[in-house]
């Protein structure tokens, strides 16, 4: 169980956290795993898209996207993402390190920033954020809420992970990068 939510232990375990990078694809993208303590309770950020997008439309994911020209770093774009989805400013986020590089399944690289929000002061972007969740992490580590199945892609087999929330499943990338997360928390 993670019962320490604290910027100091989860900054630790970053910091000792040897990564797995990838190269650079063409479009390479950023996400921001947001951490929100509220009483004694840790807690994830989730967006939920709006149905009718063309990309990812319903799912559940973190926010995040594709790294713009103007971007200086990845840390940027996660952080840019961020206040473009959910309005937190970057000046409300603390970063506390970064997670494995995944590949999307569109080929895009995806570098996960771990930061702790300061403010639940949100304000969506009506054309892509429906709604936001706020997940607490004994929720998501509750056996009974998760499960995983073996996919064949590509002449190769994978772990595919799915995270319950009320009528909702985060999977794909996103519970991906949450089941890592964790993963490294709670070891």
């Amino acid at each position: 169980m993670l019962k320490d939510c604290s910027v100091d232990y989860i900054e630790k375990k970053l910091k000792n956290y040897e990564r797995n990078t990838l190269a650079a694809t063409p479009r390479v993208a950023a996400v921001l795993i947001p951490i929100i303590n509220h009483g004694q309770e840790c807690n994830i950020l989730f967006t939920k898209r709006l149905r009718h997008l063309t990309h990812h439309g319903g799912e559940v994911s973190f926010p995040g996207g594709i790294m713009d020209p103007d971007d200086k770093s990845l840390y940027e774009t996660a952080l840019r993402e961020t206040h473009e989805e959910i309005g937190v400013e970057s000046s409300g986020v603390q970063i506390l390190g970064a997670m494995d590089d995944e590949l999307s399944k569109w080929g895009h690289r995806v570098t996960p920033y771990t930061g702790v929000l300061k403010s639940t002061d949100f304000t969506l972007q009506q054309s892509e954020v429906d709604r936001v969740y706020m997940i607490p992490v004994s929720h998501l580590m509750n056996p009974s809420n998760y499960y995983s199945e073996n996919w064949i892609h590509v002449n190769q087999s994978r772990e595919v992970h799915f995270y319950r929330y009320g009528d909702d499943i985060i999977w794909g990338l996103t519970a991906r990068i949450l089941y890592n997360f964790i993963s490294l928390m709670t070891e």
